[in-house]
């Protein structure tokens, strides 16, 4: 560990994610559904923990009227995040090396307050102080009115995880290897724990199952998720109490489809949620009864009140659009750890509908059903779908030229060998997932964007990979260097993306 990291695993840098569930439009809806108002146009964000600032560019290229600020302690992280903007031209964001201690003590009156304040992941994962000066630097930076988006590891659910983290931990101050050695070694001696029927392992059963989910996630997610000196699920009455001292008074979770979790539970268990009438009282019981273990919740310092008249007329002008279908187009839909399976008379004339475009929820309650449906049936209902990642808060950005850029330099990234895997899709105003294959199809289609010959696109996406070192399909070796033979399978790929994916690509504006 450096000296300068308090604890926290600086040894390689963290993944380049995207979650959804920290931009202004999701946290906006959320606020809405909950009757808070949400902030203005024009408004400002700030991430504190930006990481690589991947995510926080593409929330920037996507709302070029937001003003956007990115801080980190990792060097790394900042000079690749201004690297980025700076290639795209973007011009409403910008990032800064910055450590939570100092911020806390001595925040900086030129960057001012603002609107909209997240952190991911990271507040379980820093030491007591680290911690407590986060909760400061959230005091200085969240304007009255702003929403506050807070992830965290969380108990019971995490009771499995901390033995584990303890001893990856432990292991590798021991043996002093490096961050990626230290997991690989680590799961392999937990794996010998469990074989020799270790009293704790047998204790814990879940910790089979826990090892098998992580043996094959991100090295640089695990490495940064486990290999803290401080490691500390809270529960979340404590989370609320210790928050409180920024003011933060707590609005719900941040994904929606948390807000229907009673639909998991058994009679007997709604029985004893049923108990009681307290707000917090009643999130840690859920907890218990789902055995939850991670949290993503929304804040608002200052719970400043939307009108019912208003909210209603919030929502029903709220639109949503479809950019997939469920698995097989069966309507079951992942909630709370649990599946459940929607009723066909409520989800198939909405997934009909949606079939002809975007549809504002004042249309959506007029589809014809079994029964009359209400504003409550259907947000219930959108909310379902948006959690399961059927449909997408439909919200088109102003300018589409700044997503435009932002997605060809990482089209021409991923062709150097870059990971990101989301591009921007502003007719949506939302990100959407992609493969590095399709991204090194992207880039040579904007080189020349009149082929449409599949076998040509299907050779120069093989030639990269082979440049890379990747492979053409999961599981399968590296594409080795001047291979001539080209596999039906790429001629596949290819021909998917020259007839289908850069048709919606098209629509949604992603060029």
């Amino acid at each position: 560990m450096s000296q300068w990291s308090s604890g926290y695993n600086t040894e390689i840098p963290y993944t380049y994610g995207y979650y959804r569930e920290l931009s202004p439009n999701w946290l906006d809806y959320v606020a809405t559904v909950q009757s808070i108002r949400a902030p203005s146009d024009n408004a400002r964000y700030l991430e504190l923990g930006c990481g690589f600032g991947f995510g926080l560019a593409l929330m920037a290229a996507l709302s070029p009227e937001h003003e956007f600020l990115g801080v980190d302690i990792n060097p790394v992280h900042i000079a690749h995040g201004r690297k980025l903007v700076a290639d795209a031209g973007l011009t409403n964001i910008r990032f800064e090396e910055a450590d939570f201690i100092d911020l806390a003590r001595d925040w900086p009156a030129d960057w001012g307050t603002f609107n909209y304040v997240s952190a991911h992941g990271l507040f379980t994962w820093l030491s007591e102080p680290v911690r407590n000066a986060m909760i400061q630097t959230m005091k200085h930076s969240a304007a009255p009115g702003a929403l506050v988006y807070l992830s965290y590891n969380t108990l019971p659910g995490c009771n499995t995880t901390l033995p584990l983290q303890h001893l990856l931990r432990l292991w590798q101050k021991f043996d002093r290897t490096q961050s990626y050695k230290a997991i690989s070694d680590g799961i392999s001696r937990m794996g010998a724990l469990i074989s020799a029927n270790s009293k704790m392992t047998e204790a814990l059963p879940e910790i089979r199952e826990l090892l098998e989910h992580i043996a094959k996630q991100n090295r640089s997610y695990l490495a940064h998720e486990y290999l803290h000196d401080s490691w500390h699920p809270v529960w979340f009455d404590q989370l609320i109490n210790e928050v409180s001292a920024a003011k933060l008074s707590y609005v719900s979770s941040a994904r929606v489809g948390d807000f229907h979790r009673e639909i998991t539970l058994s009679q007997q268990q709604k029985e004893i949620l049923e108990q009681y009438d307290d707000q917090i009282i009643r999130e840690v019981m859920t907890d218990v009864l789902v055995n939850e273990n991670f949290r993503q919740d929304v804040f608002a310092r200052g719970k400043a009140p939307l009108w019912p008249g208003e909210q209603k007329a919030t929502l029903l002008n709220t639109a949503f659009v479809q950019i997939s279908r469920p698995e097989g187009n069966e309507l079951e839909f992942k909630l709370a750890g649990s599946s459940v399976l929607g009723k066909a008379e409520v989800y198939q004339p909405l997934l009909e509908a949606f079939e002809t475009g975007s549809k504002k929820v004042r249309e959506l309650i007029s589809v014809p059903g079994t029964k009359p449906r209400t504003l409550g049936d259907t947000i219930r209902a959108m909310n379902i779908m948006l959690h399961a990642g059927v449909i997408v808060l439909h919200r088109p950005s102003a300018n589409a030229a700044p997503a435009k850029t932002l997605n060809r330099v990482i089209a021409e990234s991923v062709a150097q060998g870059s990971p990101y895997n989301y591009l921007a899709a502003p007719q949506l105003g939302n990100v959407v997932k992609v493969s590095d294959k399709e991204l090194i199809m992207f880039r040579e289609f904007l080189r020349e964007p009149a082929a449409k010959d599949p076998e040509k696109l299907a050779r120069k996406l093989v030639a990269r990979l082979a440049d890379l070192g990747k492979p053409l399909a999961p599981k399968e070796p590296p594409v080795p260097q001047g291979q001539q033979s080209i596999s039906p399978y790429a001629v596949k790929l290819a021909d998917k993306f020259l007839q289908i994916t850069i048709e919606k690509w098209k629509a949604w504006e992603v060029f």
